[in-house]
């Protein structure tokens, strides 16, 4: 059993993570979705600055974990085009949502302001026929007095009662037209402003800043969360891999111990006692002298050992580069399903680091699949 008191996290865990970085990618690419296509009226236009727009957004969120991919790796040329293509990207992208608040809340305000001009035009425009009325209506008074009311007063008479039906349908239309309201958010910034003492403007665009730079942050946060814990479930699969299918020291020392009987002669057909002549066929000239050449079925024998060995470290090396990227590799498995030597195994392992198909983590030192 692993003593370990970290578990990775249910896919029900995660649901707060993954739904939180879905919406803050997605808002944080609307917002400047908005911004960049607002550049020109035209329709191809707008769609080329928006598709641009979510490039950077996306280009963004994936640099973001490639740099601490690269940082594991070591390669810190890496880890610094990464964290400057991620700033660049990210200043961007906090710019991109600041001006699409921006531009909503303007849009907002100049709809609200349009409604409000709109609804005094016409209220001006009912009060000038009452007034006109008003002065017909003492003209009226006047000539009747006057008893003149067929030549003079009947005509205003008829004026004013075509006024009133005209002031009457523009009654209507201001009711039917809707009261300009404050959104909450611009609501919230005129109660910003009266309390701080600044322009609405300006506090606007701080707010907006500070609601941009937190929603890159939020993002990032939610996205550098579920990398580390998928690659902490990959390490503890690891290890939960390497203890169940591992040996033990003592099958090591056995594999190894038979290795090393296959590759010795064998003591009973040739005595301890017996010089290299003697070794030889009585039909073969004894040719070697101390120091000289190894005899042939010596040489036969470490020949066929060696080729064995190729042929093992071809196989382990086609298995090698058919795992996933980043997929776990236990020494002690190869070891179990190739009958290697521990030493064996080592050299086999610094081939396969030297050919850069493996990595090796410097802090757990369990190899894995190399990108």
């Amino acid at each position: 059993m692993l003593d370990i008191n970290r578990h990775p996290k249910t896919l029900l865990q995660l649901i707060p993570s993954y739904t939180g970085a879905t919406l803050s990618v997605t808002l944080s690419v609307a917002l400047s979705v908005l911004l960049f296509a607002s550049i020109s009226e035209n329709y191809y236009y707008s769609l080329m600055f928006a598709g641009l727009a979510i490039t950077f957004e996306l280009a963004k969120f994936v640099a973001l974990p490639e740099i601490a991919r690269r940082k594991h790796r070591k390669d810190w040329a890496g880890v610094m085009g990464a964290t400057l293509l991620f700033v660049t990207l990210a200043a961007a992208s906090i710019l991109g949502s600041i001006g699409g608040l921006q531009s909503d809340t303007q849009r907002i305000q100049a709809s609200i302001t349009k409604a409000e001009q709109q609804r005094a035009a016409l209220i001006e425009e009912r009060q000038l026929l009452l007034a006109e009325v008003a002065e017909n209506q003492k003209a009226i008074d006047k000539y009747i007095a006057l008893n003149r009311i067929k030549n003079y007063a009947q005509p205003l008479q008829q004026r004013n009662e075509t006024l009133r039906v005209k002031a009457a349908t523009i009654q209507d239309k201001i009711s039917t037209l809707d009261v300009a309201q404050e959104t909450p958010m611009t609501a919230l910034l005129g109660a910003i402003a009266t309390a701080v003492g600044e322009d609405k403007a300006v506090v606007q665009v701080y707010v907006f800043i500070l609601l941009a730079v937190l929603l890159d942050l939020v993002a990032s946060f939610f996205i550098c969360l579920l990398r580390e814990e998928n690659d902490f479930r990959r390490d503890y699969q690891s290890k939960l891999k390497v203890e169940e299918g591992g040996t033990n020291d003592h099958e090591e020392e056995s594999t190894t111990d038979a290795l090393l009987e296959t590759a010795t002669p064998s003591e009973e057909k040739v005595p301890p006692t017996a010089t290299p002549c003697q070794r030889e066929d009585s039909d073969v000239g004894c040719q070697q002298e101390e120091g000289g050449d190894k005899p042939k079925d010596m040489e036969q024998h470490q020949n066929v050992v060696s080729i064995n060995s190729s042929n093992k470290y071809e196989k382990i090396k086609k298995e090698v580069i058919s795992m996933k990227e980043g997929e776990a590799i236990s020494k002690r498995q190869m070891i179990k399903d190739y009958k290697l030597g521990t030493r064996t195994a080592d050299r086999y392992f610094n081939l396969l680091l030297k050919e850069a198909l493996i990595i090796q983590d410097s802090e757990t030192k369990y190899f894995y699949r190399a990108a």
